[in-house]
């Protein structure tokens, strides 16, 4: 009769037990990495949700116009600074809108740039933080409206011969979707460069990360921005921070760009809404 283990036993209960424990533990990684994963994901949803919603709720407003007086629209769609308050040829797409709150079919004046007739949709960079946050200026004062909007796409359904009627590309079945991309607040680029109806890579050329008029779809002469009867939206939502064991190496579509994963660790995600305003009664 053994008074106990021998050191040989000791050892090999207690390499079995360090497998069993690593086993468990490489399990609790496993799922502890999920959970993050699936956290992030959640949040970068919730973020799209909000943000595609109080955009399209208020996208509708543009040119409400009760009175029929033709002042109310869609102002300005140029690109502008994340930073700055100008417009940038090199930055995102911004909206820029009025309606008529007081019904009365008359615009009323900016005041400062203070006026609830007059309001804008912008992504911003909020500056000394690092944050990416989808800012909406009611009129009041800018507002953010979801964290962590890396990317705004935005392009435009017209009717450039006032028919009541949505303009489709060269008499096609499809709808032309129309963007500026000389920053002159004139539309000049159709997006669906082979007329599928879908705007996906493969209306890019190849290598490209831009559409422009160089892709055979030049709108000539351009289009001003008060024929413009509907807007379509694009929001690339991007994680604050690299998400361990991920790599995003695809490609988003948001807009007239393609954005490229670089398998940085980030989480990236895309939302897609089309709005009609109510300025086209149709």
């Amino acid at each position: 009769m053994k008074d106990g283990f021998s050191l040989v036993e000791v050892l090999i209960a207690m390499v079995v037990g360090a497998v069993a424990l690593g086993a468990v533990y490489g399990v609790y990684a496993t799922q502890l990495r999920g959970y993050r994963h699936h956290q992030v994901l959640l949040d970068l949803q919730q973020q799209l949700r909000g943000a595609s919603v109080v955009m399209a709720q208020q996208v509708r407003m543009a040119g409400f116009d009760p009175e029929g007086s033709g002042a109310f629209g869609v102002t300005d769609v140029r690109r502008y600074s994340v930073k700055g308050t100008g417009p940038d040829p090199e930055g995102q797409p911004a909206l820029f809108y009025n309606f008529d709150l007081d019904e009365d079919g008359v615009p009323d004046p900016r005041n400062g740039f203070r006026n609830r007739e007059h309001c804008n949709f912008r992504v911003r960079r909020i500056a000394g933080e690092g944050r990416w946050v989808l800012a909406w200026d009611n009129g009041m004062g800018r507002h953010p409206v979801a964290e962590r909007i890396r990317m705004l796409g935005l392009a435009y359904a017209v009717d450039a011969d006032g028919d009541g009627v949505l303009d489709r590309w060269r008499g096609g079945p499809h709808l032309t979707w129309a963007v500026d991309t000389t920053n002159d607040n004139f539309l000049d680029t159709h997006l669906d460069v082979n007329n599928d109806g879908v705007i996906d890579r493969r209306d890019f050329p190849e290598g490209a990360d831009r559409i422009d008029g160089a892709a055979g779809t030049a709108i000539e002469p351009p289009i001003p921005v008060d024929r413009i009867r509907a807007v379509r939206i694009w929001l690339l939502a991007e994680s604050a921070a690299p998400v361990k064991g991920h790599v995003d190496l695809g490609v988003h579509v948001v807009g007239d760009r393609l954005v490229r994963g670089t398998g940085d660790g980030h989480l990236r995600r895309v939302v897609e809404k089309t709005v009609v305003c109510r300025n086209w009664q149709r």
